[in-house]
């Protein structure tokens, strides 16, 4: 199957069981190509969180554990 007439094709000729199981499926890859990365969770986060004169030698400091 190399193009997408071929995979609807494909799917018409499916029984509704499997229809079910390919509709899940699906599903499941939108939410996951949808979902953000953690780091870009992390950021969204972080994003305005330190204060006016935080260097990024403090963060680096903080995230060592080195405070």
């Amino acid at each position: 199957m190399n193009t997408i007439t071929e995979i609807e094709s494909a799917i018409e000729r499916l029984p509704p069981s499997q229809v079910d199981e390919l509709a899940g499926w699906l599903n499941a890859l939108r939410t996951r190509r949808l979902a953000l990365s953690s780091v870009d969770a992390w950021l969204r986060q972080a994003e305005g969180a330190a204060h006016s004169g935080t260097t990024t030698s403090s963060v680096m400091n903080l995230t060592r554990g080195e405070e």
